[in-house]
């Protein structure tokens, strides 16, 4: 029953995490770049274009994959924690039983 016990909160840890991490995510791509970064005075004027147009690219931050890489790593270190961690508890009431 202790076994299903930590499975199951650890199951849940991690599920939360993900959604947390993906939810972070949605809303971090959601935010529109302020051209101006938060200052209320922009430091040039606009000038007239004397040539032919640039092209410009608007860049909001880390891509998507860089979120669900993150994800992964928080799920793969938190199933390697509980795991070490139930290994170290069986080895404790092991040599306790022993004594």
């Amino acid at each position: 029953m202790i076994v299903i016990r930590r499975i199951t909160a650890t199951v849940l840890a991690t599920v939360a995490t993900v959604l947390g991490l993906l939810a972070a995510a949605a809303a971090a791509a959601a935010s529109p770049v302020d051209p101006n970064d938060g200052n209320g005075f922009p430091t040039s004027l606009p000038q007239a274009p004397t040539g032919p147009p640039n092209t410009t690219i608007v860049n909001s931050g880390s891509p998507w994959w860089t979120f669900v890489l993150v994800a992964a790593a928080a799920v793969a270190v938190t199933l390697l924690v509980s795991l070490l961690i139930s290994r170290l508890r069986r080895h404790d009431a092991a040599t306790q039983v022993a004594h």
